[in-house]
C-alpha cells in the first residue's frame, strides 16, 4: 500500500484538512530502516502532493519544494493530520504533518507535535504572447 488511509476531511475554498493513519504495512516503510521503521522524507511530499492533487484539484506540476523541514520521525501506526493551503495567486500549496496533543490538565489547552512542513511551488502558467 502506497497512500495513507484518510479520515475526518474538512474542505473549504483552498483548504483541507484531514486525519491520516500511517499503516505499519506502507510501502515507504520497507528496508528505511529495518529495526526502527521511519517513514521517508519523499514519501511525506508524495503524499502531499497526491493529496493536493485529489482533494484541491491540483493538475499542473511541482517544481520545487521550499520551506522543508522534517522536525519529528513518522513512525507505523501513527495517527497524525495534514493541513494544506492553497495560495492560487503564487502557485504554491504550503503542507504540514502533525498531531494534537492531548489538552493539558492545568490549561485546557492543545499542543502540536510538528512531524514535518513545507511549501510545495506549482509551474505557473504560460501567458502567451500574441505574435506581431
Amino acid at each position: 500500500m502506497r497512500w495513507p488511509a484518510l479520515s475526518d476531511i474538512k474542505t473549504s475554498p483552498g483548504q483541507v484538512d484531514a486525519q491520516l493513519l500511517v499503516a505499519a504495512d506502507l510501502a515507504g516503510f520497507a528496508g528505511h530502516f529495518p529495526d526502527l521503521p521511519i517513514l521517508p522524507g519523499v514519501m511525506q511530499i508524495d503524499w502531499a502532493v497526491h493529496i493536493a492533487r485529489q482533494l484541491l484539484l491540483l493538475d499542473t506540476p511541482v517544481v520545487n519544494v521550499e520551506r522543508l523541514k522534517f522536525t519529528c520521525p513518522i513512525c507505523p501506526g501513527v495517527e497524525l493530520r495534514l493541513s494544506l493551503r492553497h495560495d492560487a495567486e503564487a502557485a504554491t500549496v504550503d503542507f504540514r504533518f502533525y498531531r494534537l496533543a492531548p489538552a493539558g490538565a492545568a490549561t485546557g489547552s492543545r499542543s502540536e507535535l510538528l512531524f514535518s512542513q513545507g511549501r510545495l511551488v506549482y509551474q505557473q502558467p504560460s501567458l502567451s504572447v500574441p505574435r506581431q
